[in-house]
């Protein structure tokens, strides 16, 4: 294992990125949404993930330089066609445009097709929040879900994430997929050896498996409702933007890396201004969060608040450092040597 400086990691990958011609823009999004994943220990859609975005750049499934359209603009709705952008500039593209349509009307939100990958959905959602609003994101994927009842996956994990300002302390920030375990969870274990927890994810026949070699795809939340939930991510993002259905998009892994996969979003901002104080919410929020920290937990247990760990393992990983296996150190090493001076201690 090693551990890595975010500074001089993000400094790296955006020169990189630079050398590849990607726009600016995309360049600096990107880098900030996967150092600010992996610092706040969301490692599956953190800096393990750069080799894959990298290739899509130099393959042509990511394009380098988007120009984005407005397809439809109703003045606090848009749709927008990303250009095979990546997600997370595609993302933030489409949350700038919320926030302002929200401060003019108190509510806005915003439609993405054409887009791919755009990493961890809070990057968005805390970025609202940072501007006095309450934010929401969702985006579609391939199928890797299973149906409830049947043997095949319909939806993709279809994460669900909703931020909010709290008084104090960074935003409170809900993110979560609708299935038990992201993909990328079997892919990490996958690549690490490691054997799944019992009643994650499903073999090829539907049934539980914890080998993350048989797994073909995960278990929703709540069995039904967290298929329920899907759905309605995948009507908000593909169906209501006119795109492919999760069913019919390529897999993010091993699968033609010069094509583009066509993944679709949705952005909500909501104005707290315009229904109450946004210091007054503020502190309310704080209320809430700490009534809800002080209560009497299970021996051996803490209760906390959606975004709490993540809070501490980013207050930790800024002082050690970001860890990193070495099969995926392995790959960075292999983009460029350079990435060996970003170590600051191993073990």
């Amino acid at each position: 294992m090693r551990y890595l400086d975010h500074k001089k990691t993000a400094e790296i990958i955006r020169r990189i990125l630079k050398e590849n011609r990607v726009d600016q823009e995309s360049i600096d999004h990107l880098t900030e949404s996967i150092i600010d994943a992996s610092l706040k220990g969301i490692d599956t859609h953190g800096l393990a993930l750069f080799p894959h975005y990298l290739e899509g750049f130099q393959l042509g499934r990511i394009n380098r330089k988007p120009q984005f359209r407005i397809i439809k603009d109703s003045g606090s709705a848009k749709l927008i066609d990303a250009d095979g952008a990546i997600g997370h500039h595609a993302g933030r593209f489409a949350m700038d445009f919320c926030i302002d349509m929200a401060s003019k009307n108190g509510s806005g939100c915003c439609a993405v097709r054409n887009s791919s990958h755009f990493g961890a959905a809070e990057y968005f959602t805390i970025y609202a929040a940072k501007h006095n609003m309450l934010g929401f994101a969702f985006t579609n994927t391939n199928s890797l879900v299973k149906a409830f009842n049947a043997v095949e996956p319909m939806f993709g994990t279809n994460p669900i994430c909703f931020a909010c300002p709290i008084e104090g302390e960074e935003p409170l920030s809900l993110d979560m997929a609708t299935s038990v375990i992201s993909w990328n969870h079997v892919r990490n274990y996958k690549e690490a050896g490691l054997t799944l927890e019992d009643g994650c994810a499903y073999d090829a026949e539907g049934h539980f498996t914890t080998d993350p070699h048989a797994a073909k795809c995960v278990r929703p939340i709540g069995d039904y409702k967290g298929y329920g939930l899907g759905m309605m991510v995948e009507i908000l993002c593909s169906v209501l933007t006119g795109s492919d259905l999760g069913k019919d998009l390529m897999p993010m892994f091993h699968s033609d890396m010069t094509k583009k996969r066509g993944i679709s979003h949705f952005f909500h901002a909501i104005d707290i201004s315009k229904f109450t104080k946004v210091s007054d919410f503020a502190k309310r929020m704080k209320t809430l969060a700490e009534f809800i920290r002080s209560m009497r937990p299970l021996e051996g247990k803490e209760v906390m608040i959606p975004g709490d760990p993540e809070k501490r393992r980013k207050a930790e990983r800024l002082k050690t450092g970001i860890p990193m296996t070495d099969n995926v150190f392995a790959e960075f090493i292999a983009i460029s040597k350079d990435f060996e001076e970003a170590v600051i201690r191993e073990d």
